[in-house]
C-alpha cells in the first residue's frame, strides 16, 4: 500500500448549522425529538417518511414530500397529510423496499436522516447498511461512513469517536486522538476502535484500506 493522501473525504464533519441550502433532511418513522426541528434551514428539502410526515405537520413544519405506505397513521391523519403536503408518494404495504429506502432514493445531495432508529432493530440495521454519503442523527449519536483517504473531524458537541469496520477489515492511522494509531489493521467484529476521543481541536483519520463507520457519541 502506498501513502496516498490525494483523496480527502471531508475537511470537516457535515454541519447542520452551515446555512447551506440544497440539503435533504429525512425524518423517519423512528424516535424523533423536537430539537431536530431547530436544524432545519432555509432551502432544505424536507422528506417525511410515513408517520413522520404527520409528526412534522403537528409541529408546524410541512414537509416538501411525504413517502411511505402510511400504515402507521389513521385515516384522519392521512387526510391531513394529503391536504397539506403537495407531493405524496404512497406505496402499498406489500413492497420490496422499506419506506426509508424509498425516501433515500428520492433524496438528492447532502442528506441528513433523523428518526432512523427506534424499536424495530431490523429497520435500524437495514438503514445502517444503506448508508453511502448520508449522515444519521439521533438524540445522542451522529453516524457516517468513510472510505479511503483523509477525514478531518472537528471536536464538536460529541465526546466519543468510534471507528468500526464496515468492510471485512480496514487499515488506518489516527492523529489528534487520545489513542492514536499508525497503519493499524482493524477487523470486523473487533471493539478496538470504540470510545476514542479528540484531544485537541480536531482529529485526523487516514484510511489506507476499506470502509468504516464513524460514530460520534455522547453518554
Amino acid at each position: 500500500m502506498g501513502n496516498d493522501t490525494s483523496k480527502i473525504n471531508r475537511t470537516r464533519p457535515p454541519s447542520l448549522r452551515s446555512g447551506v441550502s440544497g440539503r435533504a433532511l429525512i425524518f423517519g418513522n423512528g424516535k424523533l425529538h423536537k430539537k431536530f426541528l431547530r436544524e432545519i434551514r432555509a432551502g432544505d428539502y424536507i422528506i417525511g417518511v410515513d408517520r413522520a410526515a404527520y409528526w412534522l405537520i403537528r409541529r408546524g413544519r410541512v414537509p416538501d414530500v411525504a413517502i411511505g405506505d402510511f400504515d402507521s397513521v389513521s385515516p384522519q391523519e392521512f387526510r391531513l397529510i394529503k391536504k397539506l403536503i403537495k407531493i405524496i408518494r404512497h406505496y402499498p404495504s406489500k413492497k420490496d423496499k422499506t419506506d426509508m429506502e424509498l425516501a433515500l432514493s428520492y433524496a438528492r445531495g447532502e442528506t441528513f436522516i433523523f428518526g432512523w432508529s427506534g424499536t424495530r432493530l431490523d429497520h435500524t440495521f437495514a438503514t445502517l447498511h444503506m448508508m453511502k454519503h448520508h449522515v444519521l442523527i439521533d438524540e445522542n449519536n451522529r453516524i457516517r461512513r468513510i472510505g479511503r483517504g483523509k477525514t478531518m473531524i472537528e471536536k464538536a458537541s460529541y465526546r466519543y469517536i468510534s471507528i468500526l469496520p464496515y468492510t471485512k477489515s480496514i487499515t488506518l492511522s489516527l492523529t489528534g486522538f487520545r489513542y492514536n494509531l499508525n497503519r493499524k489493521i482493524l477487523t470486523k467484529g473487533s471493539s478496538l476502535g470504540v470510545s476514542n476521543e479528540i484531544v485537541g481541536t480536531q482529529g485526523v483519520i487516514h484510511m489506507f484500506f476499506g470502509k468504516a463507520w464513524v460514530i460520534e457519541s455522547n453518554d
